[in-house]
């Protein structure tokens, strides 16, 4: 219990630690969803933290990290559960994203992990849908990918 709870600090803090040190986070809305969304070398979580969540870490793997927090009318948020599902594609080839899911005290997030060539374009198409009653939305970003960064 005591080194599950120690892996998932460790793995929060290099998370926030990767989104800040890359200032790659982002933000999408949709009506009362916000979708954070990064995407860092895997290099960056640490052994311990990768090997926790079957991560595997290399200068040639990257992950994408989504986060979806609901506005509250109160003005707060919480985290919001969703269906993730997507696509990461370069000039010539597309690959289906598997996510997987992460439950942390108040806070969720959506991992897959993938390959890349250096200095590659990757165009990202992700489907979020945190009610099962309305279409997901769709978020598509690109970002180059670098394997020492």
């Amino acid at each position: 219990m005591l080194r599950t709870r120690s892996l998932r600090l460790l793995f929060t803090a290099s998370l926030l630690f990767s989104m800040q040190a890359l200032s790659a986070e982002q933000e999408k809305i949709f009506g009362p969803y916000h979708v954070h969304y990064s995407v860092f070398n895997s290099t960056f979580l640490t052994p311990d933290v990768a090997t926790a969540y079957k991560i595997t870490r290399g200068k040639n793997r990257a992950i994408i990290n989504i986060a979806i927090r609901k506005q509250l009318k109160n003005g707060d948020d919480i985290a919001q559960r969703a269906i993730v599902s997507g696509s990461s594609s370069d000039l010539i080839h597309r690959q289906t994203l598997e996510f997987q899911e992460i439950e942390e005290q108040a806070a969720i997030y959506y991992l897959a992990e993938f390959k890349f060539n250096d200095k590659e374009l990757r165009s990202f198409t992700i489907k979020i849908q945190p009610d099962p009653n309305i279409a997901p939305y769709t978020l598509k970003f690109s970002k180059t990918l670098y394997e020492d960064q």
